[in-house]
């Protein structure tokens, strides 16, 4: 049976998007039109069993919540399924036209267009064009990163050694050496998701990276974080759902707020392998300029606190206590267009 879901007028930008949005769209709608939310019948059950439940949340919200995670789960297998073998397909035609000695006409516009579209899903990521003060700022932030990362592990009662962290990096792999040598993280501990091949195989160490192979996938972070399942057709690439990560660092996600939920939802509603109330921080960058961008914020964290109940946890924001996280005192939460925050969950005592 169909849950009937009321969501917010979208734009013509965002429908076309297109299905994989619509489960995070949900959120986003829960969180801002409460009042029309109130007739869904939740199923509150994922596939690997059901999820607390506290008397501080609101049954209707939680259990929407897990509800629409099941379905984005199944969504994005599907999606990276379809997108793997299209890949392949546009790959081996390339290399069937590249190879033919004389091109017709129409062939040579198919092989322009088809590696058009190829460059398309390069990483336009380039380090090298950042200003001194926007590389303080990321440095800045990788810091956060780190400090929250080791608070968590105290809190944790863990090993430095036994913590393992997950975020997004780009072909310089910025962040990855700031965790492993200014932090003193082994690089078995870093993973990474990046939907461009290029990148991944950067960051790889058979590529000349510093991170283990199987510890960069070439998937979007919410098919990394999700169960297997049909994620990837790739027999050489899995998933890490079942990772108990300490921390997260959601950098360079843009702008659009049902994507960012989409990936935290996917990252923090989870049973496998997971410990539900220990200390666990999270980072996101919000892109694309300063229009709305405390607005959005709001809504970011708004559904990160509905996330945390469904573990018994609360949210907390570090940079409001710096000092208390080993953050940089002074730090900047915007430049240029590009705006970061990190949230802490804690248990709810």
């Amino acid at each position: 049976t169909r849950n009937p879901i009321c969501l917010p007028l979208a734009t013509p930008m965002q429908y076309k998007l297109g299905l994989l949005m619509a489960a995070s769209h949900e959120v986003y709608a829960l969180l801002t039109y409460p009042h029309r939310m109130m007739h869904v019948r939740p199923s509150s059950r994922l596939s690997a069993g059901r999820l607390p439940r506290t008397s501080t949340s609101s049954p209707s919200s939680v259990d929407n919540l897990i509800d629409q995670e099941e379905r984005n789960r199944q969504h994005r297998a599907g999606q990276a399924k379809r997108r793997f073998e299209k890949e392949v397909r546009r790959n081996d035609r390339i290399s069937v036209l590249e190879s033919t000695h004389q091109l017709s006409d129409a062939e040579q516009k198919e092989l322009l267009a088809l590696c058009k579209v190829r460059d398309s899903f390069e990483e336009q990521y380039d380090s090298d064009a950042f200003t001194e003060e926007h590389t303080e700022f990321k440095r800045q932030h990788n810091q956060a990163f780190l400090g929250l990362t080791r608070y968590c592990q105290q809190q944790r009662q863990l090993e430095m050694e036994k913590v393992s962290v997950f975020f997004l990096d780009g072909a310089d792999g910025g962040t990855t050496r700031h965790l492993i040598e200014e932090g003193g993280l082994d690089a078995s501990q870093c993973y990474v998701a990046n939907r461009h091949l290029s990148t991944c195989k950067s960051l790889r160490l058979s590529g000349g990276g510093l991170l283990p192979n199987d510890n960069v996938v070439h998937l979007t972070a919410a098919e990394a974080l999700s169960p297997e399942s049909d994620a990837t057709d790739d027999e050489n690439q899995t998933t890490f759902a079942g990772i108990d990560f300490t921390s997260y660092y959601f950098d360079g996600c843009g702008g659009f707020v049902p994507h960012i939920i989409g990936m935290m939802t996917s990252a923090l509603i989870r049973n496998e392998n997971i410990n539900d109330n220990a200390c666990t921080a999270v980072g996101f960058s919000l892109m694309g300029g300063n229009r709305n961008v405390i607005e959005k914020e709001m809504k970011v964290c708004q559904a990160l606190a509905l996330i945390a109940k469904t573990r018994g946890m609360r949210t907390r924001h570090a940079l409001d206590d710096p000092e208390r996280y080993g953050i940089p005192y002074g730090i900047s939460k915007t430049y240029d267009g590009t705006f970061t925050s990190w949230i802490l969950l804690e248990p709810d005592n």
